[in-house]
């Protein structure tokens, strides 16, 4: 059985970082801690790899950085809420950050799927505020719902 594209041990509140590099790490971290991935590493090379050809800042202080990977185990989507908001990319600055692993081979444009639901209730005020006041994993969770 597939595990769900989140759980609470991938949903990180508060975390103290100073760049996205850091962020990404903080995130690979709990993904592998969660059985999600095949190797830290790799994942984490390729997610930077994609950072690389475009900023995945999106707006609204939200950044979406991922990866279609072969050290990826399962489809994740993680979540971090930041203490302090960081500059992304240079110039935008985010305190919200979705980050998304998707296995490859074998999962097609699940990553764009995933990334298409995000966008849709990201450009939502409420959405945003309701993440930003969210106390639990499960909150987060049921807020994102299947995307």
């Amino acid at each position: 059985m597939a595990k769900e594209l989140m759980s609470s041990a991938i949903v990180i509140f508060d975390a103290e970082a100073n760049s996205a590099e850091e962020v990404i790490n903080l995130i690979a971290d709990s993904m592998d801690k969660d059985d999600r991935l095949i190797d830290r590493d790799g994942y984490v090379k390729d997610v930077l790899a994609r950072e690389a050809s475009s900023s995945t800042a999106v707006g609204f202080s939200v950044a979406t950085p991922h990866a279609k990977s072969v050290h990826v185990k399962e489809p994740s989507l993680a979540f971090v809420r930041l203490a302090h908001p960081i500059k992304w990319d240079d110039s935008e600055e985010v305190d919200i950050v979705f980050q998304i692993g998707v296995p490859s081979p074998g999962h097609g444009d699940r990553h764009l799927e995933i990334l298409a639901g995000l966008f849709r209730k990201v450009m939502h005020d409420d959405f945003r505020e309701q993440l930003a006041k969210a106390k639990t994993a499960e909150e987060v969770i049921d807020l994102i719902g299947a995307v």
